[in-house]
């Protein structure tokens, strides 16, 4: 029998609302706070833009390394992460869906001139890095690991969550010379793959 994934394990993650509950607050006070400073204009919308970015990023670093950080540093809150990992990917696909209706807000309230500055190639890979989200999403569930199969179900997450890392490097990592907030999240992202490559390392290591 193949070995369950400690996200779908029944009872594994009991407290759903933490998560969620937190990112829905966190989207509304940024639109409520950015209509508030700003009304509804074009650099209110960006400030959305720019916050839920900032949200998910967060949030999918977190979901990213969890895993690997609890194999290698195990303590009371590397197990709270790992328990809740599913509704930090949920919370992290929230996120990113509120950055979607930004940017769809922005298309079609304010088209000038970001619509006139969007790259075909850039529309492709975020498109495709939407299309692994809404599919891990979908797929977080204990229903859905049975049906898929440990094998599928851990190629479909695997794949996503790596090409989804890429996306927000190839945005992050060439700007860091642009802000310090750059630094920040392109440092959140290289320590989550730092972590993921060093329990690869490990685990190689012991088979060795």
């Amino acid at each position: 029998m193949a070995r369950e994934d400690p996200r779908t394990r029944p009872g594994a993650t009991p407290r759903p609302a933490v998560s969620l509950g937190g990112t829905a607050a966190a989207l509304s006070g940024l639109a409520l706070f950015a209509g508030l400073v700003h009304g509804i204009d074009e650099e209110a919308v960006r400030l959305v833009v720019r916050g839920t970015a900032k949200i998910a990023v967060t949030l999918f670093s977190l979901a990213f390394a969890t895993s690997s950080l609890h194999a290698i540093g195990r303590s009371d809150a590397t197990k709270w992460l790992l328990r809740n990992r599913r509704y930090l990917g949920l919370s992290f696909a929230l996120a990113h869906a509120g950055h979607l209706l930004a940017l769809g807000a922005l298309a079609i309230w304010f088209p000038r001139p970001f619509v006139d500055d969007l790259d075909p190639l850039f529309l492709i890979g975020g498109g495709l890095a939407y299309a692994f989200l809404f599919a891990m999403a979908a797929t977080s569930s204990d229903a859905a690991f049975r049906k898929l199969g440990a094998r599928r179900w851990r190629g479909l997450h695997t794949a996503g969550s790596y090409y989804i890392w890429g996306v927000f490097a190839f945005s992050y990592l060439p700007r860091v010379t642009e802000s310090a907030e750059y630094v920040v999240y392109a440092a959140l992202l290289a320590i989550a793959l730092s972590l993921r490559m060093a329990r690869r390392f490990r685990g190689s290591r012991a088979f060795a």
